[in-house]
């Protein structure tokens, strides 16, 4: 009876051991499990502030190539009226008798954002020295249009702001650059932590205006044919659909475009080298293959002389886009 008692009490002592371990282990599974979480979800978090961080700066700098590349017929319009309107040098102050209707009148025939342009000239609100941000122009042209370009999957669009807005000098043109500002507001989505990031991101471009100084007749000419990139169309772009790029360069001044895919350089008809109109317009037509794989691409447009200038464009399937 001894030898089975004593075995009856070596297992009622394995059994407490083992109901101890179980214990412990339980115990520390709750103080690791939450700890393992907090720093997946905070590396999450991470990767998406990074994310964010990058479509906040590809918006800003597509909307500052695109109203810098608007900027001419706002220049025009101010040499014209400076010409007629002795003091319109001051810029700061309003032009009553150059508002209103003809401001109007000059935006139904401007393309966007053109048509906000002139009308910010003809009605006195051009101020090169300012921040513009919270004027009309910030709030009804170039707010709208940072929006426009923000990458709908990892933006949203409501907690997209323009911070500032600096504008070029079209009197004397020391400082012919366009900046503007982008902020956006980052929600931190952590347990116990209900606060906001705000991420500023900013991109300046030289806007293409005429010279301050006058050339010097023994000055040896420059060979160098500006270009921009107008705009591309649709907006994004579809596999088996055709694309069109608009530049604007010297007129009749030839000019290439190329397309670059994940495969490579684009071989489709109608890509390469063509020759401007009159106004310095020139236009590509293509069809984007149906195999074209979706995602964000480049395209370059090369100039006569050599100058080059590049935008990216988004490639997305029907089933891929939005509801």
């Amino acid at each position: 009876m001894k030898p089975f008692k004593r075995l009856a009490g070596l297992i009622r002592r394995r059994e407490k051991a083992r109901r101890g371990e179980d214990g412990s282990m339980v115990l520390e599974a709750a103080l690791v499990m939450p700890l393992f979480l907090m720093i997946l979800l905070l590396f999450i978090v991470m990767i998406r502030l990074c994310a964010v961080q990058m479509a906040l700066q590809s918006a800003a700098s597509q909307t500052v190539r695109q109203m810098a590349t608007h900027i001419r017929p706002a220049d025009l319009t101010f040499q014209k009226a400076s010409s007629s309107i002795p003091d319109l040098g001051s810029i700061g102050l309003p032009l009553p008798d150059w508002g209103g209707a003809i401001a109007k009148e000059a935006a139904g025939w401007l393309p966007a954002p053109a048509d906000a342009l002139a009308s910010a000239v003809l009605e006195g609100n051009w101020q090169p020295a300012a921040d513009a941000a919270a004027t009309e122009l910030g709030r009804s042209a170039v707010e709208p249009l940072l929006r426009q370009f923000a990458d709908e999957a990892v933006l949203e669009k409501e907690r997209l702001r323009l911070s500032r807005l600096s504008l070029p000098d079209l009197k004397e043109k020391q400082q012919p650059y366009l900046t503007i500002e982008a902020q956006y507001e980052f929600p931190l989505s952590l347990p116990f932590l209900d606060r906001k990031i705000v991420l500023r991101e900013q991109a300046s471009e030289r806007v293409w205006v005429s010279d301050a100084a006058p050339a010097k007749e023994d000055a040896p000419s420059a060979d160098i044919t500006p270009i921009q990139i107008v705009s591309i169309q649709p907006v994004p772009l579809r596999p088996g659909n055709k694309a069109t790029v608009i530049a604007l360069t010297s007129p009749g001044a030839s000019a290439s475009l190329t397309v670059n895919y994940k495969s490579g350089t684009s071989t489709a008809k109608h890509l390469g080298s063509a020759t401007a109109d009159a106004n310095g317009y020139v236009q590509w037509t293509w069809l984007v293959s149906g195999n074209t794989t979706p995602g964000t691409w480049e395209l370059t447009a090369t100039s006569a002389s050599g100058e080059t200038v590049s935008m990216h464009f988004n490639v997305t399937k029907k089933e891929d886009l939005p509801s």
